[in-house]
């Protein structure tokens, strides 16, 4: 079992390095937070990284200020943890070598996974990698969630469920929650931080996004559109985007909904786009996703593509129209 392999990992290791993938959202870095925080409790030494900046809304975690930029020179690991990535792709770009690093544990619960990593934890029946981290926690023989452990997996679970919302909620997810607010989670801190609290030049972009929000095959398909002009005029961020697409969602009779966004320039100078999909649980856009060049989940699911919105968006239409019809 690979959950047992990392146990012996960890029980045989002395210092550890915790990544996630690029542009960390709550599950990815709670679940890093968390695990760094269970691992501080066996004794261990840990140091995290992330080469992309920790999001604004997500600052308010434990010890997130102690997320390193670049990997210390100089130092080893006896083994390098990796939560929520299932795909090589999403990595940082520049990582240590085996030598420095150790091996790759790979802690998700994505359906889709493309073989990196040396263990690979992954649980698809877990609602989040912050519930796959308190698996492994128990597997540790740890009896009770640390302190500093509890808000990040909170947060993990928090934001992958939607606050409780979407399918995949259990009467164990609920559980586990409970747990956590026992070990020191307090729910209306997570919740305004993730869910409001908002900049006011993020409720500014969201304005121009609305606008822009069309419907597609009577109604079953629903997109909205973000620009660099809009960000530019507005002052929004990058981070600022991150949940927009759950509106298009809340429209009656939607069962796919997209968000296009005109996101870089690629290498080459090609238009890249970013899509994020949304459900209502009942199609599965992974599908579409995967069809992009993407991945995700049934209900949650993204891709970046070469394109401009426009013609990015016409794909997502068509490949979801195809899906709908099937």
């Amino acid at each position: 079992m690979t959950r047992a392999r990392a146990v012996e990992l960890v029980h045989g290791g002395r210092r550890f390095l915790l990544t996630c993938h690029l542009r960390p959202d709550g599950d990815a870095l709670g679940s890093m937070l968390g695990l760094a925080a269970i691992l501080r409790a066996l004794g261990k030494e840990v140091v995290m990284f992330s080469s992309d900046p920790l999001p604004e809304y997500l600052r308010f975690l434990p010890r997130s200020g102690e997320v390193v930029r670049a990997v210390p020179e100089g130092e080893t690991f006896d083994a390098t943890f990796v939560t929520d990535t299932a795909s090589r792709a999403l990595l940082p770009a520049v990582l240590p070598p085996p030598e420095v690093s150790g091996p790759w544990v790979v802690i998700d619960h994505h359906a889709a996974h493309d073989g990196f990593g040396d263990v690979v934890v992954r649980e698809p029946d877990a609602v989040a990698t912050g519930e796959v981290v308190l698996r492994l926690m128990a597997d540790l023989g740890l009896e009770r969630v640390p302190t500093e452990a509890a808000v990040p997996l909170y947060t993990a679970i928090v934001t992958d469920t939607g606050g409780f919302r979407y399918q995949g909620t259990t009467p164990t997810t609920m559980r586990l929650a409970a747990d956590l607010v026992e070990a020191g989670a307090d729910p209306w801190t997570v919740a305004y931080n993730v869910f409001e609290g908002w900049a006011p030049e993020r409720m500014k972009l969201l304005g121009f996004v609305l606008e822009s929000l069309e419907t597609w095959h009577a109604g079953r398909i629903a997109s909205l559109t973000v620009t660099r002009a809009m960000m530019a005029h507005t002052g929004a961020d990058d981070d600022m985007v991150e949940g927009l697409v759950n509106y298009a969602r809340m429209l009656r009779g939607v069962e796919v909904a997209a968000l296009v966004w005109e996101w870089r320039v690629g290498a080459d100078g090609a238009p890249m786009t970013k899509v994020s999909l949304r459900s209502r649980g009942s199609i599965d856009v992974s599908r579409v996703a995967v069809a992009l060049g993407g991945g995700g989940h049934r209900s949650a699911a993204g891709a970046t593509v070469e394109g401009t919105v426009d013609e990015v968006r016409a794909r997502v239409v068509a490949e979801s129209a195809r899906l709908l019809d099937a």
